[in-house]
């Protein structure tokens, strides 16, 4: 027995068109002799398709007898790759026969025939190619929406706009007489989250907990999510993330109110991949009115997303309901550096008998030749950092001759905290009574005088955060999330040598 095998091919363009496309190859094919079907949903540009190959090797490998196609382009569309198909076949003496143009492999008018076609069929995907590229380019002069658009928005009339669709509502959310609605049609009587709620609820999240596998933690948890294992885009309107997608999905311009063209290149025939962001073309304010997300609140994203790429997830506090997203030090993670070797510098830990644990930065190379062995500890670098910000503050204010009005503004209360503070930080050793005290001061400075709790130190220089910070409690009040967001944007390193901090510098 002859083994026959036939070949169809569809892209997913052409089944998302036809979706009996396939099944009428099929029957085609069988109708035709064959008893075996390879298929693949995949573009004809695209040489790496999976039962392309393995058909070709059973080809190779002489394992085939006959190979049926229903037109010269499910094979392939490109002459070069069309001609190394038939020299293969031809080598293994296989025989490949087209059912459209009652070709023949056998015959010499058949292997002429086949690369008459060839030609034209690679001609056609030329001038396909040409007509998109030509196409595209009238939408980027237009200033255009992309066809793809992110979670949140829909394209009319070639504009971006939110989506303002009732997409589902949340159980805890629904109205006492929810089952009276069951079959109500007109669905803007009913209750209900509309997908640029829901998209601008999911960037909320990400502010508040300030990483993106905790944000979507607490998005799948609230909305009841699983993952989804299958092929997306735009259109399907599912609510789902992976951490590369929904990282991806924070920064894209659209959300801020701009429309970016190039953001994937194509390299080479059914090849993509996506592009620098500095290579895109962005064009500003294409739908400021509808913005998911503020110029302040993008900048606040993209420091959260830099720090936490060079951190990763040991510095956050593992509980994610805790109100304190980082841990006491995780700001000195990427700031400390080695004086002698210059190396980026590792965290150690160690535990003593009274059960108190200390946190160290040591050279990664003490013990590869580095004559830095010591390790200094993180809060010894915190207390070198406030003391460097608070001498830099108190020169910026004689500079600018405001040291006077600033003591003239200071309340005789402030004063004395301020001073009963110093008196407790130069008292030796540790005793936790004497920490709680500490701490129970600054709590009483802060709420005195605190410049960094605003939400506007995003929008200050490093000069004028740093002239505000112009006392020691100042800097001891700030929370572990707020020192992440001020002190990476005041810092530019910090170098220590055998337990000493030998150097601050600062980014002004």
């Amino acid at each position: 027995m002859k083994r026959i095998v036939g070949y169809a091919r569809v892209s997913s363009r052409e089944q998302a068109i036809d979706s009996h496309a396939l099944e009428q190859q099929e029957a085609r094919l069988k109708g035709g002799g064959a008893t075996e079907i390879f298929q693949d949903i995949q573009s004809g540009s695209n040489d790496d398709r999976p039962a392309l190959k393995k058909l070709m090797n059973l080809v190779k490998n002489k394992q085939v007898d006959e190979v049926i196609i229903t037109r010269i382009d499910r094979k392939a569309r490109s002459l070069p790759k069309l001609r190394e198909c038939i020299d293969i076949y031809q080598q293994a003496g296989v025989n490949l026969r087209i059912l459209d143009q009652q070709i023949d492999l056998n015959t010499s008018q058949g292997k002429l025939m086949i690369n008459v076609l060839g030609s034209l069929a690679e001609w056609e995907t030329d001038l396909l190619s040409e007509r998109i590229r030509h196409g595209k380019e009238h939408r980027r002069n237009k200033r255009a929406a992309c066809e793809s658009y992110p979670w949140g928005y829909q394209v009319v009339n070639d504009k971006y706009q939110l989506d303002t669709r009732l997409f589902f509502c949340l159980i805890s959310d629904r109205p006492d007489n929810y089952l009276e609605l069951y079959n109500e049609e007109n669905v803007t009587k009913l209750p209900g989250l509309t997908i640029k709620q829901i998209a601008r609820d999911c960037i909320d999240i990400f502010l508040q907990v300030q990483g993106i596998s905790r944000a979507l933690k607490v998005i799948f948890t609230k909305y009841g999510l699983v993952k989804i294992h299958k092929n997306r885009n735009s259109r399907d309107s599912i609510l789902h993330w992976t951490t590369a997608g929904f990282n991806k999905w924070l920064t894209n311009p659209v959300l801020r109110g701009h429309t970016a063209y190039f953001q994937r290149i194509t390299i080479s025939k059914g090849k993509r991949k996506k592009n620098k962001p500095e290579d895109w073309q962005l064009i500003h304010d294409t739908h400021p009115e509808y913005k998911l997300i503020t110029e302040a609140e993008a900048v606040e994203i993209q420091q959260i997303l830099k720090f936490n790429s060079k951190t990763g997830s040991f510095s956050f506090n593992q509980d994610p309901n805790h109100p304190v997203c980082y841990r006491e030090y995780a700001y000195q993670t990427g700031l400390v550096f080695c004086a002698e070797c210059g190396s980026k510098c590792i965290t150690k830990s160690a535990r003593y008998k009274q059960g108190m644990y200390y946190y160290y930065f040591a050279c990664r190379y003490a013990d590869m030749g580095c004559g830095n062995k010591k390790s200094t500890r993180k809060s010894n670098i915190e207390k070198a950092l406030i003391h460097t910000l608070v001498q830099r503050s108190q020169i910026l204010a004689n500079e600018l001759d405001e040291q006077l009005t600033i003591e003239q503004e200071k309340s005789e209360k402030l004063k004395q905290l301020e001073s009963r503070l110093e008196a407790l930080e130069k008292i030796s050793g540790f005793d936790p009574d004497l920490e709680k005290l500490k701490e129970k001061i600054r709590l009483q400075i802060a709420e005195e005088v605190n410049p960094f709790l605003s939400d506007s130190i995003l929008n200050k220089s490093t000069e004028e955060i740093i002239r505000a910070g112009n006392n020691l409690a100042i800097w001891h009040t700030l929370s572990p999330d707020e020192k992440v967001k001020v002190y990476h944007q005041l810092v530019h390193q910090i170098t220590i040598r055998n337990a000493e901090v030998e150097e601050v510098i600062l980014k002004i």
